[in-house]
């Protein structure tokens, strides 16, 4: 008679044990406080990303504007500019006045 009918089967909420609240409770926070850790951790990463990007951009500027010195290094006025800043020379045709002490 009861050929392919399924027996009613009936959910049966049990009172659980203190122990597995505990142990339920404990894993909750856990993972909470994983994500919270997880969360700051992101944070940081993000800043030092950041830190770097702007870095790299602003090392990037130092080499073009290198770069543009040593593509004029073979040019006279070149020459005469590190003569006149790191060597103290003057052009022949220059006067000098220099006060006295």
């Amino acid at each position: 008679m009861n050929q392919g009918r399924q027996p009613k089967r009936r959910l049966v909420v049990r009172s659980s044990s203190p122990a597995l609240k505990i142990v339920v409770t404990v894993l909750i926070v856990f993972s909470m406080a994983a994500l919270t850790a997880l969360a700051w951790v992101r944070g940081s990463i993000r800043s030092q990303v950041e830190d770097l990007r702007r870095e790299a951009a602003a090392l990037e500027q130092e080499n073009q504007e290198l770069q543009k010195k040593i593509d004029n290094l073979g040019s006279v006025q070149s020459v005469q500019d590190i003569a006149r800043e790191e060597l103290g020379l003057v052009d022949p045709n220059t006067v000098v006045i220099q006060p006295e002490e």
